[in-house]
């Protein structure tokens, strides 16, 4: 039997360097669809969902609900209530993370959404009203998990720069990139944006096909899903969780703001003497 002659050092070494020029030579890897079309990986947008302690049981399942909504989150353990937000600059850039959604709950009462840009910024502050989830729902729709949305925006969205700000924001959110490893390729439900009372009014619908329309116009309809809930703009800021406030709605308010305002039995009271002095000072004249 011949013995096979042993390699020396050099001609490994020049080996392991031809292989690696042929690596870098190759083009990024393709990701090709069933019908045969290819699809590149762009768009890499990871969003960091992550909320602060003390939030309630109907907060955290709207928190669940929109997590299954954005198959290209990336979850976060929950953020110290008295920390500073912006050390989630910091952990978004460990997560490999360009956007972040933090829900930030105060005296179990209220709760506050945060769609931010780490590092450069901007970012939003928003108070979600009207909570609604998909269990208290119990709707019809369905769709299946892991699939693009369509994002409608209302017309309403260019009238301001705050409103055309909020769009980028949540368009940047919601959107799933196309050929993310963790998306489905095809759209088969939609996510509304609308402005009225000068707040954002969230519905997720299902795309659904209708077999009997007569008409290819009106064969498309749509079914609620779920969740539903109001964003209430607070302020804008030009940094990432810092910086100069852009937008601030000096109108709001909120539940710590309604309860310094004066009770119903203070205000009977106050009526009552001002009477008694008007009647007295009647008298006198």
């Amino acid at each position: 039997k011949k013995k096979k002659k042993k390699r020396s050092r050099s001609s490994q070494q020049r080996m392991v360097k031809r292989k690696k020029t042929t690596e870098e030579a190759l083009p990024p890897p393709v990701k090709e669809s069933k019908r045969g079309k290819t699809m590149r990986y762009i768009n890499k947008q990871r969003v960091l969902l992550v909320a602060s302690r003390g939030i309630t049981a109907r907060q955290r399942h709207l928190m669940d609900d929109i997590s299954k909504l954005l198959p290209h989150h990336k979850a976060e353990s929950k953020l110290d209530a008295k920390g500073d937000p912006r050390a989630l600059n910091e952990i978004s850039e460990l997560k490999s993370c360009n956007g972040v959604l933090y829900f930030e709950a105060r005296k179990r009462s209220d709760l506050y959404a945060w769609f931010g840009r780490p590092q450069d910024g901007p970012s939003f502050k928003f108070q979600v009203l009207n909570i609604h989830t998909m269990d208290e729902l119990r709707l019809t729709g369905n769709c299946a998990l892991g699939t693009r949305a369509l994002l409608c925006f209302d017309s309403s969205f260019d009238s301001a720069p705050h409103w055309r700000l909020a769009k980028a924001l949540l368009a940047q959110t919601f959107g799933t990139p196309r050929g993310h490893p963790k998306s489905k390729p095809f759209f088969d439900h939609a996510l509304s944006f609308a402005i009225l009372d000068e707040k954002i009014w969230f519905r997720h619908y299902q795309i659904c096909i209708d077999d009997d329309a007569i008409d290819e116009i009106n064969r498309l309809k749509l079914v609620e899903i779920g969740p539903r809930f109001v964003l209430a703009p607070v302020r804008a800021l030009a940094g990432s969780f810092r910086g100069a406030t852009i937008f601030n709605d000096p109108n709001l308010l909120t539940t710590s703001s309604l309860s310094d305002l004066p009770s119903k039995y203070h205000v009977r009271k106050q009526n009552k003497a001002m009477r008694k002095e008007h009647k007295c000072a009647l008298l006198l004249q």
